[in-house]
């Protein structure tokens, strides 16, 4: 039997407090059996990225400059199978899934939108 536990990369947009605190909703609830990390978009790094089993991206404006450098990077990385899920504010999602497309992710829908649990939602990410 395998206990090792799934690594979560939460990728949340700079500037975002309804975002930061799905985020930490998100960490506080799944935490028990998952490893969750927070990072926001402008600070999160490579090796983050490659470390993670799956991702949950918070995203209001999918088009402004930590996502652009972020989906640069993710580009050239073959994350296929991975899961990856969008949490949102308003629906930008389309664009940063469509960005994300090389990476070959394995996007979860739907997203994530206020006044839904996170934590019910993150677990289906993680299953």
């Amino acid at each position: 039997m395998n206990d090792k536990k799934k690594k979560l990369l939460v990728v949340y947009e700079d500037g975002q407090a309804d975002l930061e605190r799905t985020a930490k909703a998100i960490k506080a609830g799944v935490s028990k059996h998952a490893s969750v990390k927070l990072r926001l978009a402008s600070e999160v790094a490579i090796p983050e990225i490659l470390a993670a089993d799956a991702y949950a991206f918070g995203v209001d404006g999918a088009n402004t400059g930590p996502w652009a450098e972020l989906t640069r990077a993710m580009s050239g990385m073959n994350l296929a199978g991975r899961r990856a899920a969008f949490f949102t504010l308003g629906g930008a999602s389309p664009n940063l899934r469509a960005a994300m497309s090389d990476a070959e992710l394995s996007i979860m829908a739907p997203d994530l939108v206020p006044g839904a649990d996170p934590v019910a939602w993150a677990e289906l990410l993680l299953e």
